[in-house]
């Protein structure tokens, strides 16, 4: 799932054709928008909470939800206050289904990574 515009940005860096309807199309969406959470992760210094709020809600307000941010808050806890309740929950299930899918593909996968227990609040140098 993925905005028309953002698809349209993704397959121009993919170096690919793009139509509106090419999102109805399963192999390009999924292309398109692996395209776009892999741009998102690193964006996010391979912070899958971040990146997967920055999916889910956009770049922006989770840029702006940040900015926000008064002090270094646990990971749990920063999910849990984010403001909009659908990406709340898309974080909460992406998180719980990347492990049970690990564990019914036979690997471990950790729910949290050591770097992201912590969500830093934006630093105050210049």
């Amino acid at each position: 799932q993925i905005k028309p515009s953002t698809a349209k940005q993704m397959a121009r860096s993919l170096g690919i054709k793009y139509r509106k309807h090419d999102l109805f199309n399963e192999e390009k969406n999924i292309t398109i928008g692996s395209h776009y959470l892999q741009h998102l992760l690193t964006k996010f210094d391979g912070n899958r909470i971040l990146a997967t709020a920055a999916y889910n809600a956009g770049p922006y307000r989770l840029n702006r939800w940040l900015s926000k941010q008064q002090a270094d808050v646990n990971y749990d806890v920063w999910i849990e206050t984010l403001p909009f309740y659908e990406t709340r929950d898309y974080v909460q299930n992406v998180l719980a289904f990347s492990v049970i899918y690990g564990h019914r593909l036979g690997t471990t996968t950790a729910l949290i990574e050591a770097d992201e227990q912590v969500i830093a609040a934006p630093s105050s140098a210049p």
